[in-house]
């Protein structure tokens, strides 16, 4: 991809555990253009997460990270720690999937967004509190003034997720990663907090990278879907290509399982038989032992993430039986 924002080599994430050694990520390599919404999809324990926290410097002390990350032209796994923290909360920001967890609590929510424009924008503290303010109004927090002197205990979850898409937002990052930010959240806020998230974003050109296991959700707000599965990359598309027209065995049983309003005569809804992988070495593909159509060569011989772009721009596949006549 010209001029991406973002381009991620073969990035591979290991942790270190009592029984060995175990790989999360598994040579994952995309690019991200400016403004583009990218969503990473994925069963639990597919790697989705851990490809978000690499980037961010934040994997647990018992992991390391592999690889290449340029992110405007610098290799986030290569900074510095001071170097990488000038460069989180200001041109790269993140939303976690618990914003209870997130948010200090011994500190008032307009302080706490007040703190990253005096650390990264080098404002004096009473304009970057009325940033604060407006931006806890843009978030559609109502009495944001009064609101931004309370403690983040005194907001109900929707709210607190509110305050840290403004938190994030803020500094008008270039990238957003947003890590399951609705997980925690009823399904009538889940859709405003999203639509929010990315009406903010397209204002200021901020890309987004959105890890997520609901692909309704995806289906609204990504560009084009990566689909991980035992820490590799089985398939990317733009997001309707990919709906339309699944390459890989494994995307298509995440869209059979996926719930449709079309009709009141929808049938059953489809199952993937096992269980996901979590961790460890393989040999050929990751997916072969729950695959219903894989060959004799799935188990020992590693599929290449193929060039589909004869079947549609933008598309890749890692199964031997893609593009097969």
């Amino acid at each position: 991809m010209t001029d991406s924002l973002l381009s991620i080599k073969d990035l591979t994430v290991r942790f270190r555990l009592p029984q060995g050694e175990t790989t999360a990520v598994d040579g994952v390599s995309l690019d991200l253009a400016p403004g583009e919404v990218l969503g990473i999809v994925g069963e639990s324990g597919s790697g989705k997460s851990q490809i978000l926290y690499a980037m961010m410097g934040l994997l647990a002390a018992n992991g390391r990270a592999s690889g290449q990350v340029s992110f405007q032209g610098q290799n986030l796994l290569a900074l510095p720690p001071g170097d990488l923290d000038r460069v989180r909360g200001d041109a790269l920001s993140m939303i976690f999937q618990d914003p209870m967890t997130s948010l200090n609590p011994y500190m008032r929510v307009g302080d706490q967004l007040a703190e990253g424009l005096i650390v990264h924008k080098g404002m004096a503290g009473t304009q970057a509190r009325a940033e604060a303010v407006r931006m806890l109004d843009r978030v559609r927090i109502p009495d944001a003034a009064a609101r931004a002197r309370r403690f983040p205990h005194e907001f109900s979850g929707g709210m607190r997720q509110r305050v840290m898409i403004a938190m994030a937002l803020l500094a008008k990052p270039r990238l957003l990663l947003a890590d399951e930010p609705t997980t925690a959240l009823d399904v009538t806020i889940q859709a405003q907090v999203l639509d929010l998230m990315a009406e903010l974003a397209r204002e200021t050109g901020t890309a987004i990278i959105l890890v997520t296991h609901d692909l309704g959700v995806v289906a609204r707000l990504c560009d084009r879907v990566v689909v991980l599965y035992g820490g590799r990359v089985m398939e990317e598309a733009p997001a309707e290509i990919l709906f339309d027209a699944p390459a890989h065995p494994y995307t298509r049983g995440l869209l059979a399982a996926m719930p449709r309003l079309e009709t009141a005569l929808t049938p059953r809804l489809g199952t993937i038989p096992g269980t996901p992988r979590s961790g460890g070495a393989v040999t050929g593909c990751p997916f072969v032992d729950r695959c219903e159509v894989r060959l004799p060569r799935c188990a020992t011989d590693r599929p290449p993430l193929r060039d589909l772009t004869a079947f549609g721009p933008g598309r890749r596949a890692a199964c031997h039986l893609t593009g097969m006549s």
